[in-house]
């Protein structure tokens, strides 16, 4: 009788480990599902004209300083959504223009450093922007 006990409870034993096994899987799926919940992500591409590198002017998305550009081009990966490009030769960055983000989209923003001050030119496909225009789509 004893025997016949253990088996059933070793029976049970598996079936409850499988059940917990299954659950743990469903917590780590729904864990991972929830961390991509961001919106995704997409890029701008920044250049500056002229393509040499600027050593007075530094540029800023959002609160970032970004990296001297190489060749006066640069492609960030960025999270979906509206974003602030600044520049700053002292002191505080400057607002440019703002750069809207798409899902899996590229928005191409070029700085004109001739011009005083600075500006941003925006590409779009429907090339319907207009060059006062401080909002750039992609």
């Amino acid at each position: 009788m004893r025997m016949g006990g253990f088996f059933f409870f070793c029976r049970t034993g598996r079936a409850a480990a499988r059940s917990y096994a299954v659950a743990a899987v469903l917590l780590v799926g729904l864990v991972i599902t929830g961390c991509r919940l961001d919106g995704g992500t997409g890029y701008v591409e920044i250049r500056t004209v002229p393509v040499g590198p600027s050593t007075q002017a530094t540029l800023y998305l959002d609160s970032e300083k970004l990296e001297p550009l190489k060749k006066g081009t640069a492609v960030l990966r960025q999270s979906v959504g509206t974003h602030k490009l600044g520049i700053a030769s002292s002191g505080e960055p400057r607002l440019l223009c703002e750069v809207v983000i798409e899902k899996d989209r590229i928005t191409t923003v070029t700085v004109s450093l001739f011009e005083r001050p600075p500006r941003c030119q925006c590409r779009s496909s429907t090339g319907t922007d207009a060059a006062s225009n401080r909002r750039c789509t992609g």
